[in-house]
């Protein structure tokens, strides 16, 4: 089956070496049609006969793609670096006109040197009778010489011809060579979109398609998912386990510290509190990673701010200072609880928390600002570990275990939103929950 599917979808370097050959042999084509089928880099030569109509004043048939000077000189054209004299041109322009040789003088482009020695057969009376290029005929007249002087310019219709049909051919060639890459590359794509997903575990399983070399790396990327799914599912069942065993010895304990006076009796039940309170919020934190609740449609604003409400009748100090109407996908009580412990978290170390929710395009943001000290930037990226806070002490009054920020993260996170924090300029600390809008 491998090797069916490996000849039908060849690898990446067969792929691009059909390429490169394709884009040769069409382009040895399309230098082959430009050179073969379009007209010559120049004008076609002028002839002894039209030379001869110049000198008369009249129109030669291919004057019109030669720049023409005529003029009067006291005295006969002398070649310059590079032209000689034809005598036996100048003779049959002389017959032509039924002029004595002497009246007509035809100077014209030296050959190569090594064409100088060279005997031209005779049946290249037509060959000597053409003009290339430049050339300078002259005829006595009474009182001077009439000068014609004739130079070849460029055939700007074949440079047309041959840039527009270079221009067509390079187009020619870029879109399936763009389409070709497009199909190889899309694979990689996919690959690296997907490999670059923040959590892997929760991301679907890629499909095997493309060349043999980009199937192997999406199965070795699926393997490590699904290995990396069930380490993750391994670690959660044995820490929810282990939460859920110590609940029983901690309730013993509980009862026997019933038999200790009143002072070392309070200080114990405090830290067994204490215990039970830290098992409760780990076993909240593995429950939020599973991410098993039905998804439906939410007013956030409305959520948000009954939430407010609901904290502020408890005696805290929140506010809602924006507040667009959003509609999301997802978990009521997950996102209450995720917005609520931020604003808890605001409210413990800046005494005061202010609510903003803002949309932009397909996107929706909660806001929550205090005006506590702030977070140092060096740790700022750390407050969403487990167990980590940013207040150094561990004592119950001035902070919880450090799981608060840890399952907001994880909430939005199950939501397709993302949870990011920045230092205020003005002071305090600005947590942002984004989150995409439901369709």
């Amino acid at each position: 089956m491998n090797s069916h599917l490996d000849r039908l979808n060849p690898s990446i370097l067969t792929r691009i070496v059909a390429l490169v050959a394709a884009t040769l042999l069409l382009a040895l084509g399309a230098m082959m049609l430009v050179a073969f089928r379009g007209p010559p880099p120049h004008a076609r030569p002028m002839f002894l006969p039209e030379a001869a109509q110049l000198l008369r004043g009249e129109a030669a048939p291919t004057a019109a793609a030669w720049s023409i000077a005529r003029y009067h000189s006291d005295r006969a054209p002398l070649p310059d670096v590079g032209q000689e004299v034809d005598g036996h041109a100048s003779t049959q322009i002389a017959g032509m006109l039924g002029v004595p040789t002497r009246d007509v003088r035809l100077l014209r482009e030296r050959p190569p040197a090594s064409m100088r020695d060279t005997p031209l057969p005779p049946q290249s009376d037509s060959a000597r009778s053409a003009l290339f290029r430049a050339f300078v005929v002259a005829q006595r007249t009474g009182d001077g010489w009439t000068v014609v002087q004739a130079w070849q310019g460029a055939n700007l219709r074949w440079y047309g011809i041959t840039l527009s049909l270079m221009a067509g051919i390079f187009i020619l060639l870029l879109l399936p060579a763009y389409w070709v890459a497009r199909r190889i590359t899309q694979p990689i794509r996919r690959l690296a979109e997907g490999a670059a997903t923040e959590r892997p575990e929760r991301a679907e399983p890629l499909p095997l398609t493309g060349p043999p070399e980009v199937r192997a790396v999406g199965a070795a990327y699926n393997h490590m998912r699904a290995r990396i799914a069930d380490y993750l599912s391994e670690r959660t069942a044995m820490l929810v386990a282990i939460a859920h065993d110590l609940r029983t010895p901690m309730t013993r304990l509980s009862f026997r510290l019933e038999q200790l006076p009143d002072g070392p009796r309070a200080k114990a039940q405090a830290d067994v509190e204490e215990m039970r309170a830290m098992v409760t919020t780990l076993l909240d934190f593995m429950r939020e990673g599973a991410d098993t609740a039905a998804r439906v449609r939410i007013d956030l604003s409305a959520m948000v701010e009954t939430l407010a409400d609901d904290l502020s009748d408890m005696g805290q100090e929140v506010a809602v200072i924006r507040s667009d109407r959003a509609v999301v996908l997802g978990d009521v009580v997950a996102l209450r609880r995720c917005i609520g412990n931020l604003v808890e978290n605001a409210v413990r170390y800046g005494g005061a928390a202010r609510i903003a929710i803002a949309v932009d395009g397909r996107q929706a943001s909660v806001s929550v600002e205090d005006d506590g000290p702030g977070v140092p930037d060096t740790t700022i990226e750390r407050l969403c570990e487990p167990f980590y806070r940013g207040e150094a002490s561990r004592n119950r009054e001035t902070g919880g275990v450090g799981l608060g920020l840890a399952i907001a993260r994880n909430i939005a996170d199950s939501h397709g939103g993302r949870l990011a924090f920045a230092n205020r300029t003005e002071g305090g600390l600005r947590a942002s929950v984004t989150l995409p809008m439901a369709r």
